[in-house]
């Protein structure tokens, strides 16, 4: 509880010393084009709330700039990247049409093959022999390899 009251005072006194700093007036003295003067007497709370509120403000509009700023650029880069998303899918429907020609062509050779084969009278090849497609290096070689 003392503690408390500790506190409140302390609070309460700092409070003080804010207000008696705030209190009095600031004159402001302004010029007109046709050489007249007007004065202005504003209080320090008034000019020093003044100040809060401008800086509050000044703050609030940098902060939403920045966000301004940096959503334009997330909105652009992702523009950018679903119409790279558009040419790839497309590109990759491309290869997957053509990966559906090579298959039937591949089967279209098999047929060949295998009738080729029936016609010269050859054994059937193997799977192993069908399946594994010879090493470029290794072109040479086949001349001593027979099915």
């Amino acid at each position: 509880m003392r503690m408390l009251r500790g506190i409140f005072s302390g609070l309460w006194t700092l409070g003080s010393i804010i207000g008696a700093g705030c209190r009095g007036v600031v004159t402001i003295m302004a010029f007109t084009e046709s050489g007249l003067m007007r004065q202005f007497c504003l209080s320090r709370r008034t000019v020093a709330l003044s100040c809060i509120v401008l800086a509050g403000l000044t703050a609030g509009s940098t902060v939403t700039l920045l966000n301004l700023v940096r959503s334009q650029y997330y909105l652009t880069r992702v523009k950018y990247l679903e119409q790279e998303n558009r040419a790839m899918t497309s590109l990759l429907q491309g290869q997957a049409e053509q990966l559906v020609k090579l298959k039937s062509e591949m089967a279209k050779l098999k047929e060949f093959e295998e009738s080729v084969r029936q016609v010269a009278g050859l054994s059937v090849a193997s799977e192993l022999q069908t399946n594994e497609p010879e090493p470029a290096g290794k072109r040479g070689s086949s001349r001593s390899r027979r099915p």
